[in-house]
């Protein structure tokens, strides 16, 4: 007799036994399987929500090292928030900047493959100036800065050479 996948006939004297998984047995398995892939994806969501929220963080510091690391070298990096300004792309520039006739140590303070990424998406983390130092702008929060899940990584780049932001003098 032909065996097909699921179900297998046999002859035991002259009665023929059907053997193999009834309905029922299937539509119980499927039900399980469902579940577990709802739960499973309901935990992913979560795992990647806090994988966004430490990657943010880390750059968020690592912005913040180099704005220090540039004012223990240089002057303090001091710059009025000014909503309608783009004081992040400037602060951003001067952490990328390299006088090549006259470099400061250690500049510049931020690599060549560091890229600026303005957001303003209420989905993204994205790092706010506030006059000294960045901080961090969750999602939800409004704001324009720099996409902090989207500024590492990508081709290298040609180092800033211009004026950074310059002295404040009081």
């Amino acid at each position: 007799m032909a065996q097909t996948s699921l179900i297998s006939m046999r002859s035991v004297g002259r009665r023929w036994h059907v053997r193999g998984f009834s309905l029922a047995e299937i539509v119980v398995v499927i039900a399980v399987i469902g579940i577990m892939a709802g739960i499973g994806i309901v935990v992913m969501t979560g795992v990647m929500s806090g994988t966004s929220f430490q990657t943010a963080e880390r750059n968020l510091n690592y912005l913040n090292g180099a704005v220090v690391a540039f004012n223990q070298a240089n002057w303090e990096l001091v710059l009025a928030t000014d909503p309608s300004a783009n004081d992040e792309q400037a602060i951003f520039n001067s952490l990328r900047h390299r006088d090549v006739a006259n470099p400061s140590p250690g500049s510049p303070y931020l690599p060549a493959t560091t890229v600026y990424v303005a957001s303003s998406s209420l989905a993204d983390y994205r790092a706010v100036w506030n006059g000294r130092m960045f901080q961090l702008a969750a999602p939800r929060s409004n704001g324009v800065g720099i996409n902090l899940l989207r500024m590492s990584g990508a081709a290298p780049q040609a180092f800033i050479t211009n004026t950074p932001v310059q002295r404040q003098t009081n």
